[in-house]
């Protein structure tokens, strides 16, 4: 796993209770990272979101992806927000770009609580291969980038 040394420099100097951001990314296949992020001021805490498998896309596929969110702490936390990107894809002329692949609006509820050292599934993101698609991304595996923003849940 990479991970920017300048996020987690930032990340270690923090102190104090407050927000975390997770990032990952998830391929045609199940596969999860995680890194620690600092936001405003708070204690950079890592959690872990992975989803679905993305798989047989061509011009005019529309699928969804799954998105669960695994909290390792003792205590419960809320998530606040979930956004996806598309990061990379597996065909080096493939780009990364909104006329390959689409990722649409988050399709579930917010806030969500997620129990400590538990998992939940957050929702959903439609994802859709447009006909404008160049021919050196059909079959492509695309790896999308999920973000969340969480805080401790306090009773």
């Amino acid at each position: 796993m990479r991970v920017d040394r300048r996020i987690l420099r930032a990340a270690k100097h923090t102190v104090a209770g407050g927000t975390a951001v997770a990032c990952v990314w998830a391929a045609a296949g199940f596969r999860t990272e995680t890194r620690e992020v600092d936001l405003s001021g708070g204690t950079a805490v890592e959690i872990e979101l992975s989803g679905s498998s993305i798989r047989d896309l061509h011009p005019g596929a529309v699928q969804r992806t799954r998105v669960t969110v695994t909290n390792p702490f003792p205590f419960a936390i809320t998530v606040r927000s979930v956004e996806a990107r598309v990061a990379s894809t597996s065909k080096r002329r493939c780009r990364p770009v909104a006329a390959n692949l689409r990722v649409g609006s988050y399709l579930g509820t917010l806030p969500l609580s997620v129990p400590g050292r538990g998992r939940r599934t957050a929702g959903e993101f439609e994802v859709t291969m447009p006909n404008t698609v160049v021919d050196t991304c059909k079959k492509a595996t695309f790896r999308l980038a999920f973000t969340a923003t969480a805080t401790r849940a306090y009773r």
